[in-house]
């Protein structure tokens, strides 16, 4: 499967009166994605940032995502609206609303709160709330990080705390069992400068996921019927990585990144990302990015599944749970308008230009072409 994806943004775009104080900040900003199967994401945020007293600063966010899908085309022969990939059918409470456009809003919210003091200690605080037709998630976060060395180090933790609700859309008008997931997060990181030009980092994480984890709406195919998806309600999830970011004396910087992931699915996985950005002039910015993917499908995965009870009661359609690689190669320009401006208001305004090409070991293969604009005061 080929597909050309086209991506656009304003991001950034801070409003007239937006700085209100010299601690205080507004930001609003404005993204768009579309794809040549015609779906299409449109994001409009607002954030604040508020300066305390005694080092605190406080940051809220809101936004509001619109999902507008085009009909499926179904599998042929049948009268059902499903993918013929995934099988995975549309969210929708009739299988004659699957054969029209499929429109639904997301909205966010997230409340941070931070203490910190220069050379030392930082402690921080979230709270996150995202609400769409079918879906409630929710976050609780906390994190502390501390310099040592003169700054030189540092080693920060963070927790999190989720729990969400997953309520499928009514099928013919009888709505189906609703379901509730609860994900523990910890994370480890240690950061450390080894010279005035080298940085490296070391993280490991782990997140423990309990409750109901398969997707609703997908179907899988098994002793020859179609069957909801059946995941297992538990999965310890954990991964290693590393990261080396260094600038070279030609006006570049490269950095390197790897990552090492297993869980008790079966599912083990190493990633290689390298990016290198080079000045190009004055007033243009090359980065250049690589990036591979290889990993081993979960144990429960099958192509083709003779019996309805899948492997030990399991079964999935989700691709993403077998065994593939990855390449992604992407380029992107960066115009930053710093020294161009031709107006006081365009001082800060940085023009962003990606293309990407992606391709793995299923036969799937993307353009990702993306644009944007930032605009910080």
């Amino acid at each position: 499967m080929k597909r050309m994806v086209v991506a656009g943004g304003l991001a950034g775009v801070v409003l007239a009166g937006a700085v209100l104080a010299a601690e205080q900040q507004v930001t609003a900003s404005m993204h768009t994605f579309t794809d040549s199967e015609d779906n299409r994401v449109e994001t409009w945020a607002v954030e604040l940032l508020q300066g305390l007293r005694e080092r605190w600063n406080l940051s809220l966010r809101g936004a509001l995502d619109r999902v507008l899908l085009p009909p499926l085309p179904g599998l042929p022969g049948s009268p059902e609206n499903v993918d013929a990939i995934t099988t995975a059918s549309r969210p929708v409470a009739s299988t004659t609303l699957s054969k029209e456009e499929y429109a639904k809003l997301r909205q966010e919210m997230v409340a941070g709160l931070k203490w910190s003091q220069p050379h030392g200690s930082r402690i921080g605080g979230s709270l996150y709330y995202s609400h769409e037709p079918d879906f409630i998630g929710r976050q609780v976060s906390g994190s502390l990080a501390h310099d040592f060395h003169q700054g030189n180090t540092n080693l920060a933790f963070g927790v999190a705390h989720g729990f969400d609700s997953i309520r499928p859309e009514p099928e013919e008008g009888v709505a189906g069992p609703q379901h509730q997931r609860q994900t523990e997060d910890l994370t480890c990181v240690w950061t450390q400068t080894v010279s005035p030009r080298t940085l490296t980092q070391l993280g490991f994480e782990t997140t423990w996921v309990h409750g109901f984890q398969s997707n609703p709406y997908r179907q899988v195919y098994a002793g020859g019927q179609r069957l909801p998806e059946r995941h297992p309600d538990r999965r310890l999830r954990q991964a290693l990585f590393a990261q080396i970011d260094r600038y070279l004396f030609t006006r570049s910087s490269v950095s390197l990144r790897a990552r090492y992931y297993d869980d008790d699915w079966g599912v083990h996985a190493g990633t290689f990302d390298a990016h290198l950005n080079q000045y190009v002039g004055e007033h243009l910015i090359v980065r250049y990015r690589y990036r591979y993917h290889l990993q081993t499908a979960a144990y429960f995965y099958r192509d083709l599944y003779t019996d309805p009870e899948g492997v030990d009661g399991y079964r999935t359609a989700d691709y993403k749970l077998d065994d593939f690689d990855s390449h992604l190669f992407g380029v992107k320009l960066s115009v930053p308008f710093e020294g161009l401006a031709v107006r006081p208001w365009m001082s800060g305004l940085v023009l962003d230009l990606k293309y990407e090409r992606y391709f793995d070991s299923k036969s799937f293969a993307a353009n990702v072409l993306e644009t944007g604009f930032t605009w910080p005061f």
